[in-house]
């Protein structure tokens, strides 16, 4: 394996748990507190840019790792071929739902927090419940692999 492929891996694995961790932390742990009143419109607005800003660059990072991670690693025989094949493909699926999901729940929370109030805002975020359910599934594809 060259350092190439080891930093690639290594970028890959980074920032694919920062990516779904970060889903997670705003689905299960930040919106519930805005929801209680424990988070103003300022801090959720300001958690859920800096969650934009993170997942789309994960999105970047995983998208231009994973490539040459499959291109590498994997003919297109074995991508149709083979079980470890069709959990790659499934990552790919996955990661575009994550990819989709994660911009619509940001985008629809702050138009909400832009709007008025942050508690209706955040008990309205199923987005971001979505998400996490979507970046579970990753994990479990990553780890099959």
């Amino acid at each position: 394996m060259t350092v190439v492929d080891v930093t690639m891996r290594i970028l890959h694995t980074v920032f694919a748990g920062i990516w779904a961790g970060g889903t997670l932390f705003m689905a299960l742990l930040i919106l519930p507190a805005a929801r209680k009143g424990h988070l103003g419109t300022d801090g959720l607005g300001l958690l859920t840019e800096r969650f934009s800003r993170i997942s789309n660059v994960s999105s970047l990072v995983l998208f231009v790792t994973g490539g040459h991670l499959a291109g590498t690693g994997y003919t297109i025989e074995d991508l149709g071929n083979s079980s470890r094949g069709h959990l790659v493909i499934a990552m790919v699926a996955l990661w575009f739902v994550l990819t989709g999901v994660t911009h619509v729940a940001s985008n629809r929370l702050t138009k909400r927090l832009n709007d008025g109030a942050h508690r209706a805002a955040a008990a309205n975020a199923t987005w971001f419940a979505a998400a996490g359910v979507v970046a579970v599934c990753l994990l479990i594809v990553a780890g099959r692999l």
